[in-house]
């Protein structure tokens, strides 16, 4: 059928043919993803060498790597999970969902900072189940009410 749009289309000057086809749109679908795909993966270690960066400080009071490991691996779990279910459920993938690990990268990298930041707050005298305590009970409300409200957005 192609074979003959072309020759069809080399014969006509006015008239230019296009073939549109489902199994064409999923290819051109595909190759869209697979060319992203790097793309993806470079800005996921951005993000990931920026947190640990950003918590890993030099101090040894104040590293934090574990922390931030801890954290994109969690991440990659939710992603793997969420997947996973969906695709029990008979779900399809489609060219969005690349940009979904961007969404969770995004809302995990900031609850770590939130926490660690709320840690950072509270008494270094007191015992370390103390600060963690009080740090969880006041980031964990903000962390709840951003968490609530981007699973209803998205």
């Amino acid at each position: 059928m192609h074979e003959m749009t072309e020759q069809w289309a080399k014969e006509q000057n006015e008239v230019t043919i296009h073939v549109f086809s489902i199994q064409g749109l999923f290819d051109s679908l595909s190759e869209d993803v697979a060319y992203d795909q790097n793309l993806i993966i470079m800005a996921i270690l951005a993000v990931g060498i920026y947190t640990f960066i950003a918590l890993g400080n030099c101090s040894p009071m104040h590293c934090r790597c574990l922390v931030a490991l801890t954290g994109l691996i969690c991440v990659m779990l939710a992603y793997t999970c969420g997947f996973g279910f969906m695709f029990i459920c008979g779900g399809e993938q489609t060219g969005v969902h690349t940009l979904i690990p961007f969404l969770l990268i995004g809302i995990g990298v900031d609850d770590m900072f939130v926490m660690c930041n709320a840690v950072d707050q509270t008494d270094l005298n007191q015992p370390a189940f103390t600060r963690i305590h009080k740090a969880l009970g006041h980031a964990g409300p903000a962390i709840t009410v951003t968490s609530l409200t981007n699973a209803l957005a998205f």
